[in-house]
């Protein structure tokens, strides 16, 4: 068989099998075509991956690891695209990538709403089963000046990325860009190229400038 499905489950409990909602029922037998015996890897979101085996309405447990995080923490804070599609976008792909956390924040110049709490929590959930992913990625509001540290921010006057970091947050702003004031002086600025990007895609070319190297 070649796709194993990777299934997300919050609680693993202390039982010999894990009980599977009607929904994860749903898509594994009917969407994946997946029967019982077939394997089935799970998470936990936070960092432990089993190998088991599809029962009826369950999966029999098996061999449980526990996988190291990211070498380096990433944080993404971005104005949130006024499109669904294209926050849905940026969600997956963050969550993919293995970001820890999504902020999003409010600039001047874009006071687009962040999408439903429970959609986003879907899409960050939905990547991670796609991805293989062993930890669930973090998504909440918050405030420019209250970012964890330390910061860089995206503006075409910038430079490199910094490299030795362990953990680091990345503030990025709309099309128009961040105002002067929005940008906290302790923070690096850093380019993206000589192009304009949009929101979505300086996110995850962010993103991938500090987890892939």
């Amino acid at each position: 068989m070649g796709h194993i499905p990777h299934v997300l489950i919050d609680d693993f409990g202390a039982g010999a099998t894990i009980p599977l909602t009607p929904g994860m029922i749903h898509h594994l037998t009917r969407v994946l075509r997946r029967r019982s015996g077939d394997p089935v890897s799970y998470t936990d979101g936070r960092g432990l991956i089993g190998e088991g085996v599809l029962e009826a309405e369950s999966i029999l447990r098996g061999a449980e690891r526990v996988v190291a995080p990211p070498a380096v923490t990433v944080t993404v804070a971005v104005a949130p695209p006024a499109e669904r599609d294209r926050a849905r976008f940026l969600v997956e792909k963050l969550a993919e990538l293995g970001v820890s956390r999504l902020v999003w924040v409010t600039t001047r110049l874009v006071q687009a709403a962040a999408p439903p709490a429970g959609k986003v929590e879907a899409w960050a959930r939905a990547a991670l089963e796609q991805s293989r992913g062993a930890f669930l990625m973090e998504v909440e509001p918050g405030r420019i000046e209250d970012l964890e540290r330390p910061l860089v921010a995206c503006d075409p006057s910038g430079g490199s990325f910094p490299v030795g970091l362990d953990r680091v947050t990345v503030l990025i702003g709309p099309e128009g860009g961040l105002v002067e004031a929005e940008i906290p002086r302790d923070a690096t600025r850093v380019t993206l190229g000589p192009r304009i990007l949009r929101i979505e895609t300086a996110a995850v070319v962010s993103a991938g400038c500090l987890l892939c190297r």
